[in-house]
């Protein structure tokens, strides 16, 4: 048996989303997400998961995975269990909900870390990345990072606002980057600035698809693992390899947790069977054609944080080991 160390769980306490972003599997204008793994996540359950993955060590824990967390109105709820254990407590996001009293609680709770999914410069083009049907829109995203950054800095609370960005077009890179360092430096903000990624291969990037050579991720050797709200047959904790896994999530499941604890699916059949694919090259389908395991030291474009692509939000694992293994 692998010994398990657990640096970052990836907890998706909601299954669904209420965006429809072009570049998601999410997007409900071209079917969604399987319904099986659309569902929220509840308080004790959640708490049952947390307590699993902090037997094995978890630093950092994450409230999203593939749906919105702030959908969940006992949101800041789920924050307190996690500090509770002893992790940091990070959430991606879109932002919409995050404001306002909820937006207060949250901080309040004790969240560590938020990241706002703005993909666009301006009202048109978020609108085109962006799609949704709740009024979501290019200045009102700005107004609740704005009003988050200064109840942070009123409180002195210790939690980092960042935004993530991707570039749309690869031929106008220099062009989007500046757009959007200027939206950062006029918020005071962290960010990431990336190329797009395909989703397992489900979106097609065309002349957007990146280059290099052809690797394991790195992923299934790593500490980090991933826990859904839903899964198959109706039943719930669906752990997965990875987040990028969203729109083929019935092809990747590698146990339930409402069968086994994380460490009995760690070293179960379906764990082990794609360990020994990625130590091949032997990929499974819902692998294969996943830009992940393409080696492009360029995918990340811009940071100001002081990071390395390699490693995740918070966590101390560096990918490039696990890379190594193969």
């Amino acid at each position: 048996m692998l010994p398990l160390y657990i640096d970052r769980a990836v907890i998706e306490i909601v299954g669904g989303c209420n965006y429809s972003c072009t570049m998601c599997p999410q997007d409900l204008r071209v079917g969604g997400r399987d319904k099986g793994f659309r569902r929220m996540m509840k308080l004790d359950e959640f708490e049952g998961y947390v307590a699993d993955c902090a037997k094995h060590g978890v630093r950092v824990i994450n409230l999203d995975g593939s749906g919105e967390a702030t959908m969940q109105k006992k949101l800041p709820e789920f924050i307190k269990i996690v500090k509770k254990y002893g992790a940091k407590c990070f959430i991606f996001s879109n932002g919409f909900k995050m404001e306002g009293q909820y937006m207060k609680d949250c901080v309040d709770a004790g969240l560590d870390f938020y990241r706002f999914s703005f993909i666009g410069s301006n009202q048109e083009d978020y609108t085109k990345w962006m799609y949704n049907a709740i009024g979501g829109t290019y200045a009102g995203i700005r107004k609740n990072i704005e009003e988050m950054v200064a109840y942070v800095n009123e409180t002195k609370a210790e939690c980092v606002i960042s935004t993530y960005h991707l570039i749309t077009d690869n031929d106008k890179i220099e062009e989007e980057l500046e757009r959007y360092k200027k939206i950062v430096d006029d918020l005071g903000v962290k960010t990431e600035i990336w190329k797009m990624h395909n989703w397992s291969g489900v979106y097609d990037l065309k002349e957007n698809a990146r280059h290099g050579e052809v690797k394991t991720c790195g992923r299934p050797f790593s500490p980090d693992v991933v826990i859904r709200a839903g899964g198959l047959n109706g039943k719930k904790g669906a752990v997965h390899p990875c987040c990028q896994v969203l729109g083929r999530d019935d092809e990747a499941v590698l146990g339930h947790m409402e069968d086994n604890t994380i460490e009995e699916i760690w070293n179960g059949p379906q764990y082990t069977e794609l360990r020994e694919q990625h130590t091949t090259g032997n990929y499974p389908d819902f692998c294969v054609g996943c830009d992940f395991l393409i080696d492009d030291p360029e995918v990340l474009v811009y940071t100001n944080h002081e990071r390395d692509m390699m490693k995740m939000h918070g966590t101390e694992f560096d990918l490039r080991d696990y890379q190594k293994l193969k």
